[in-house]
């Protein structure tokens, strides 16, 4: 049962919330009195969100907030009443859910990333190379994407994950079809592809893959 609208899976709207723990004072004094005695702060704990309304009168801006589930626990925790505890037990059991659901779809890209190298790896081998050769060729790619010593798989952010599995699928199907057995062209053809996808990524985004954080080890997921 949905009590409160969590948007985008991790924002709260004030007012919504507001509305639900049925407090007593007005929205605009209950927000602002709120933030100065918990000290949050704008862009980490909240947004602040304009909306210009047609009403009878005129065009009227309504001011709202974006606030995070944390931020969001916290009001309801010290709102004191019951609808604040069940607020915050339902805010707890969606932040659960949400980590599920991140953690399912991360190994998901995980398993997608394992199933492709694998198959890279396979088809090096069938042409009479070595396992190690196959790691180092696996190597010089990911340095190429990364423009230096790159973050190990089982640490990459989900975008990361599918950039490198789209990568190595671009390498596997070049060299089939192309039947390269060389292993220096095998290495250039899969250095040449993590550029191609380091590009595209700068251009998609905006950011580079050294830009990103490693995340949670991917085998941690299983403890």
């Amino acid at each position: 049962m949905e009590l409160i609208k969590i948007y985008q899976g991790n924002v709260v709207s004030a007012k919504e919330l507001h509305a639900f723990l049925g407090a007593k004072s007005k929205f605009a004094d209950w927000f602002r009195n709120r933030v100065k005695k918990y000290e949050f702060t704008e862009n980490k704990d909240y947004q602040r969100v304009s909306k210009i309304l047609d009403t009878p009168g005129g065009k009227q801006e309504s001011i709202d907030y974006a606030l995070s589930l944390n931020m969001a626990k916290e009001l309801s925790m010290v709102e004191n009443n019951d609808r604040g505890r069940e607020a915050r037990r339902y805010f707890i059991k969606a932040e659960e859910t949400l980590k599920n659901i991140q953690q399912n779809q991360r190994m998901e890209y995980w398993q997608k990333l394992e199933a492709v190298k694998a198959a890279f790896k396979d088809y090096i081998l069938g042409k009479g190379h070595s396992e190690e050769n196959y790691v180092q060729v696996d190597y010089e790619g990911r340095k190429v994407l990364f423009n230096g010593e790159p973050l190990p798989d089982e640490v990459l952010p989900n975008i990361l994950l599918t950039a490198r599995s789209f990568a190595v699928e671009m390498s596997k199907e070049i060299l089939e079809e192309n039947q390269i057995s060389d292993l220096e062209n095998i290495s250039k053809t899969h250095q040449h592809n993590h550029e191609d996808v380091r590009k595209l990524l700068k251009q998609n985004t905006g950011k580079l893959p050294e830009d990103y954080n490693p995340d949670q080890e991917i085998k941690k997921l299983d403890e």
